[in-house]
């Protein structure tokens, strides 16, 4: 990259690694915080410019940084202009510290983790770490049914609707769905208050689904990373208690690690701080979801799956994301896929989910589809006004999209779920009865509104300094909204959308 601070930072890590030495701080089983501070401040004195963050000094030759991991602690943002003088500024969100510069820079370099002090040298980006060894299949041999629901969000009430309309549960909320493999496309967490009680409820399923030989999958969307990145901007007021599962213990054993890092954090934050911290209770509950799953010839992913992501191995991001998630001791050095952060990663693509994806976008959904042996890719992420749909490529490969915005926490949108059968055959099973897949075509159901023309806040941009996470190129842009009809405020299908939308759809 055009501003590479490799240099600096194998300098500083030499100098860090010698004054460690001299000092037998190395030799000692746990070097306190200050004298490591200490031995990294002599280290550091002849670089141009050096930035505390909780205790780890990060290096720059006159460039910028932008995520930093320290002793694993909450991501800080910094961003830094060429002016060495720079102080830091807490003005901004109060989980992200900004180094604040008139002319910031838009360089962008990778994350920059405290092991490049202490020793462990970040090594070329070319060369792959080996495969995580932890269970986390891609590939499921074909089932008799599939019933996929698209993001949920915090509404426990949307996503027992979806399974009771798809006939998997019973009014006690016990498993009756028999081999039904039962996929939730991701997204669970964030903007409504029953998290926990979504993924308590597929956890008690879970057993009871495979008793009877069908099973639960629950894949990894965008916003079960951002959590685990510490990332709290959809988190809503109700849903920042109960995530400590831990068994109490009684012991007064202070756990040194999980207390640094939730420095910064408001009191009422440590606990899902600590809960979704790699290694937590809630991220080893999360390492049992995969960002990609393949059931036949049905391809199920959050965003989408490009060819660079088959090229790079399903299965190996299913492991290594796993296995960051569970952390703990067998996989601390695990760190997380940097192919999750790009704009159009598994978690993050829209090229499929707009109005009518652009002719590269069906080229490359039918060559993933032809390198997987799939026959249709099931997607979520991006909201569909018009309930769950399809789009056709030219030669027959299909994308549905699942995403209703059904949550109370979006647009309160139809309780819907997408049924594929084992002969083939595609079904949308709403609240009113079965829809064909024929029925929910392009051509029957015309142009769709893109979510993001309509001005509900879903698509609005990151804040300046949170934008920084975001290492590559976005997603291509929806395609311009010629010839979309809107219908009047009479016609409109306003009774499933909460007061807001409703005023806003009119």
């Amino acid at each position: 990259q055009a501003c590479n601070p490799q240099e600096a930072i194998d300098e500083a890590a030499l100098k860090s690694r010698q004054r460690f030495a001299e000092t037998r701080i190395a030799d000692q089983p746990g070097p306190s915080l200050s004298i490591a501070r200490k031995t990294m401040v002599r280290a550091t004195r002849q670089l141009p410019l050096w930035l505390a963050v909780c205790g780890t000094f990060l290096l720059a030759e006159k460039t910028s940084f932008t995520v930093v991991e320290a002793f694993n602690a909450p991501p800080i943002l910094l961003r830094a202009g060429r002016n060495p003088s720079l102080q830091p500024s807490f003005s901004g969100s109060p989980l992200f510290p900004v180094l604040s510069s008139a002319k910031p820079r838009r360089c962008r370099v990778g994350a920059v983790a405290s092991k490049a002090i202490f020793g462990n040298i970040l090594g070329n980006r070319d060369e792959r770490p080996p495969v995580p060894d932890i269970e986390a299949p891609f590939h499921y041999p074909a089932a008799e049914r599939i019933v996929a629901v698209g993001d949920v969000h915090g509404d426990v009430g949307a996503l027992l609707g979806c399974m009771e309309i798809a006939g998997l549960i019973d009014e006690q909320q016990n498993w009756i769905g028999g081999k039904t493999h039962f996929v939730q496309i991701g997204d669970i967490l964030d903007r409504g208050d029953e998290e926990k009680y979504c993924i308590d409820l597929l956890r008690k399923l879970r057993p009871q689904a495979e008793a009877a030989g069908g099973m639960i999958h629950v894949l990894i969307g965008n916003h079960e990373v951002m959590n685990v990145d510490l990332d709290f901007r959809y988190v809503t007021p109700g849903a920042w208690d109960d995530w400590d599962d831990r068994p109490k213990t009684g012991s007064m054993i202070v756990n040194v690690k999980e207390q640094l890092a939730t420095i910064g954090f408001p009191p009422y934050m440590k606990e899902r701080v600590t809960a979704f911290r790699p290694g937590g209770t809630a991220a080893r509950e999360l390492a049992r979801m995969r960002v990609a799953i393949q059931i036949g010839d049905t391809l199920l992913v959050h965003g989408g799956v490009r060819m660079k992501h088959v090229k790079y191995g399903l299965e190996r991001l299913n492991k290594e994301t796993a296995a960051w998630l569970k952390g703990g001791s067998r996989y601390k050095q695990v760190a997380k896929p940097e192919i999750l952060d790009d704009g159009d990663s598994p978690i993050w693509a829209r090229l499929y989910s707009v109005p009518q994806p652009k002719p590269k976008a069906q080229q490359e959904l039918e060559e993933v589809c032809q390198a997987l042996g799939a026959r249709r890719m099931v997607v979520g992420h991006t909201p569909q006004l018009r309930g769950i749909n399809s789009a056709v490529s030219p030669r027959g490969f299909e994308v549905w999209r699942t995403d209703t915005g059904m949550s109370q926490g979006m647009m309160a949108g139809p309780l819907e779920a997408l049924e594929v059968l084992a002969d083939g055959r595609v079904h949308v099973l709403t609240e009113a009865g079965v829809v064909p897949a024929a029925m929910r075509a392009p051509e029957v159901t015309g142009d769709v509104i893109d979510v993001c023309d309509v001005d509900t806040g879903i698509c609005t941009p990151l804040p300046e300094e949170v934008e920084a996470i975001q290492f590559t190129q976005q997603a291509e842009p929806a395609p311009p909204a010629q010839g979309v009809r809107v219908r009047p405020p009479e016609e409109a299908p306003v009774n499933g959308l909460s007061d807001v939308n409703k005023m806003e759809v009119e």
